[in-house]
C-alpha cells in the first residue's frame, strides 16, 4: 500500500468516525492499526488487533459516571484496550502509564480511538526497545512485553502471576481464532502456545482442574498422569498441594480459585441455599480472578465463567456467603460472567450460555432447586423486582438493588432452556479447521496436478469452474479473505465475483462465479486431508467438498461439489502468489525506534 493511499484511509476514517455511535462499527479502524505497524515496527503484526479484541471485542468502552452497574466494584475501564484511569489502589493505572507515555492526556485518549491505537502501540513498542527487541522478534517472543499493559498488580504472589497468564493466554487465543467484526476481519495466525507457557501452566489455562489457596500464594495442577504439579509459588512461599475437602470446588468442573478472607463471610449463618444470582462482572475474566484476591474489594461471587470457551473458576465455597447480592447473600450462589453489560451481545458467547447452564443445573441437584424455577421473561436494560418464586434469576431481579446485570442482551429463554434441557458445552466435536493468511493462492488438485480456472478464463457472473495446466493467468489465481469461525471467502482475481454452490446439497452440482455477498453458499473451510499439506475445501452451505468430474486429469474438467469420501481428486494444494508487487518507494520508510522518548505521537503526515 503507497503512503498516500494510507494516509487517505486514516483521513477518511478519522472524518467518518466523527458521526459514529461508540456501539456501532468503528470506521477507519484498520488504518489506525497498519498505521500503528508502521510507526512502531517492532511489534509483530495482529498482536494489537488481539489485544484490543480481548480487552474490548473492538468497542470503545466509555463507562458512566457512577458505579451502579457495577456489582463486583472493580474499576472503570475506557477504550479499545479497557485501560485503567483509577485502578482503586490495587489495580496499575494503565491509562495514565499510556497517556503519560505519548504526551496526551487522558480525555484526549478516551476520545480518540486513533490516538487509542497509537498510544498503546507506542507504549509496547519502547517497553519492547528497553528489552532490547527488535523487528525481529517473533511473535511469541512478544509475550512478556505485554506484561507491561495488564492490569494486575506486579506483586509476585502466584494468584496475581496466574492472572497475568490468564490475560496474555486470552489475547493469543484470540489471535489464533482470528477477528470477525463490523469494524475489523483478521484471519487466524498460527501460535506456538508452548513457547509462551509452561505445559502444565498451559493445560490449566485451557481448563484442567486446580487448587488455589491464598494463605500458601500456591497454584497446583492437579493430573492423573503426574500426580501434582506446581505452576506457581511466590518468592517467600514454596508451593504446597492442598488435598484437605476445603480447597476442592464444590463444581467438578470448576478451577478453584480462594478469594480473599474480607471478601466473603465464613459460613451462612445456617441459612439454606434456595436461589442462584446471575452477574455480569463488568471486566475481564483474568481482572475478576484477580480482584477478589484484593482485600480491599469487599464484594465476591461464587463462581465466574469465561466468555471465550465457558471455563469456570469458583472464587468462594458454596457453604460460605459470598458479598454480591447485599439482602440476597445468604441464601444465593452468585455467578459472574465475564463482559460489560452495555456489550452484552459481544460477551455473552454459546459456550458462556451452555456452561453457565450447566453449573446452575449442578447446583439445582445439589440443593434441590427447581430447575424450571428460571426467569425466562424479556431482557430489560433497568432494575426489574421479580418474585421470590423465581429461584433462578439476575442481580437485577433482587428487590432492594440498584444494579442492572447482567441486562438488556441476556438471553433469558435460551438459557432457561438451557437448564432444563441438560444441555452443556463440551459436547459438541470441534471441526478441526486449518487457516492461511489473507491473500491469492494458486488452488492445485492432488490428483491431476492441474489448477483451478474458470471456464475460457471468463470472469462473468455463472461462468463456470474447471481444471487446467497452470500458466499464470488472472483467472487462474483465488483471493482468500477470512470471514470468521474458520471461514473464507474465495474470489477469483480476473472479475473479484466469488466462487460459490448454486444452491442445495446435490452430488455433482458445478461450481459458479457470483457477485460476491453475505452467502453461506459462497463460505469455504479448509481441513487438514492426507499429507504433504493436501486440503479439502468444504462448503459452509452444502457441507460438501471440492472435487474434479470422475477423477479426470482433462484440461477444461469442471469442478464440482460432493460427498467428502477420502479419494486424492477431492483434495487440493494451496500455493501463495505474489500479486504484482509497487517498487519500495513507493512505501512508508520504517521509522527509527527512540526507547526514551516520550513525547507527543506523530502528527499524520
Amino acid at each position: 500500500m503507497t503512503k498516500r493511499k494510507l494516509l487517505l484511509l486514516i483521513t477518511v476514517g478519522i472524518l467518518q468516525q466523527l458521526h459514529a455511535h461508540s456501539q456501532q462499527p468503528i470506521l477507519g479502524l484498520e488504518s489506525y492499526f497498519e498505521e500503528a505497524y508502521w510507526r512502531y515496527p517492532n511489534i509483530p503484526h495482529g498482536l494489537l488487533e488481539a489485544t484490543a479484541y480481548s480487552a474490548s471485542r473492538l468497542t470503545n468502552l466509555q463507562p458512566a459516571l457512577h458505579d451502579a452497574d457495577n456489582c463486583t466494584g472493580m474499576p472503570q475501564r475506557y477504550g479499545l484496550f479497557a485501560l485503567i484511569e483509577n485502578g482503586k489502589g490495587y489495580f496499575k493505572n494503565t491509562l495514565k502509564t499510556v497517556c503519560s507515555n505519548s504526551g496526551i492526556t487522558p480525555d484526549q485518549y478516551k476520545n480518540d480511538v486513533r490516538l487509542q491505537v497509537l498510544s498503546v502501540a507506542k507504549f509496547l513498542s519502547r517497553e519492547a526497545s528497553f528489552k532490547s527487541l527488535d523487528v525481529r522478534i517473533s511473535i511469541e517472543g512478544f509475550a512478556v512485553i505485554l506484561n507491561e499493559l495488564a492490569e494486575i498488580p506486579n506483586d509476585s504472589s502466584a494468584i496475581n502471576n496466574y492472572a497475568l497468564a490468564l490475560f496474555k493466554y486470552d489475547i493469543y487465543d484470540q489471535l489464533q481464532k482470528g477477528i470477525n467484526t463490523p469494524s475489523l476481519k483478521r484471519a487466524p495466525v498460527k501460535v506456538q502456545l508452548e513457547q509462551i507457557f509452561p505445559a502444565p501452566l498451559l493445560q490449566k489455562l485451557q481448563s484442567p482442574a486446580v487448587d488455589i489457596t491464598i494463605e500458601k500464594d500456591s497454584l497446583v495442577i492437579q493430573t492423573a498422569a503426574a500426580g501434582n504439579t506446581s505452576l506457581f509459588a511466590a518468592n517467600k512461599q514454596p508451593a504446597v498441594a492442598v488435598t484437605n475437602e476445603q480447597t476442592e470446588a464444590d463444581y467438578p468442573s470448576a478451577v478453584y480459585v480462594m478469594a480473599n478472607t474480607n471478601n466473603y463471610q465464613s459460613g451462612r449463618n445456617g441459612t439454606k441455599v434456595t436461589h442462584v444470582t446471575i452477574h455480569t462482572a463488568q471486566g475481564s475474566y483474568a481482572a475478576t480472578i484477580s480482584w477478589f484476591k484484593n482485600p480491599g474489594a469487599h464484594m465476591s461471587s461464587h463462581y465466574i465463567i469465561r466468555a471465550s470457551d465457558g471455563q469456570v473458576t469458583q472464587m468462594v465455597k458454596e457453604n460460605d456467603m459470598a458479598l454480591h447480592v447485599q439482602s440476597a447473600n445468604a441464601y444465593s450462589i452468585g455467578i459472574e460472567h465475564e463482559g460489560y453489560i452495555e456489550y452484552g451481545d459481544k460477551w455473552y458467547t454459546d459456550k458462556m450460555y451452555k456452561a453457565s447452564a450447566a453449573l446452575v443445573r449442578n447446583i439445582c441437584t445439589r440443593y434441590a432447586i427447581d430447575t424450571t424455577a428460571c426467569y425466562s421473561g424479556l431482557a430489560t436494560t433497568n432494575s426489574n423486582a421479580q418474585s421470590g418464586a423465581i429461584h433462578i434469576k439476575g442481580h437485577q431481579h433482587f428487590s432492594g438493588n440498584a444494579q442492572t446485570d447482567p441486562g438488556k442482551y441476556w438471553n433469558w429463554t435460551r438459557y432457561a432452556e438451557l437448564i432444563v434441557e441438560k444441555e452443556t458445552a463440551g459436547n459438541e466435536k470441534e471441526i478441526p479447521f486449518a487457516t492461511i493468511a489473507n491473500g491469492v493462492y494458486r488452488i492445485t488438485n492432488v490428483n491431476s496436478k492441474k489448477v483451478m480456472n474458470t471456464r475460457d478464463c471468463s470472469g462473468k457472473s455463472l461462468a463456470h469452474v474447471t481444471q487446467t495446466t497452470w500458466d499464470g493467468k488472472d483467472c487462474q489465481r483465488w483471493r482468500f479473505d477470512y470471514a470468521g469461525d474458520g471461514w473464507y471467502k474465495i474470489t477469483n482475481l480476473v472479475s473479484g465475483r466469488a466462487l460459490e454452490i448454486p444452491g442445495g446439497t446435490k452430488e455433482n452440482v458445478q461450481l459458479l462465479l457470483k457477485d460476491a455477498k453475505e452467502n453461506d453458499n459462497q463460505l469455504w473451510r479448509l481441513l487438514e486431508s492426507g499429507s504433504k499439506g493436501a486440503m479439502r475445501l468444504v462448503n459452509k452451505a452444502s457441507n460438501k467438498v471440492l472435487d474434479v468430474f470422475a477423477g479426470s486429469a482433462n484440461n477444461g474438467a469442471s469442478v464440482l461439489q460432493t460427498a467428502w469420501k477420502g479419494k486424492t481428486r477431492q483434495q487440493w494444494l494451496l500455493t501463495a502468489i505474489n500479486e504484482s508487487a509497487e517498487g519500495e518507494d513507493n512505501h512508508f520508510k520504517q521509522v527509527n525506534l527512540d526507547s526514551t522518548a516520550t513525547g507527543a505521537i506523530p502528527a499524520k503526515q
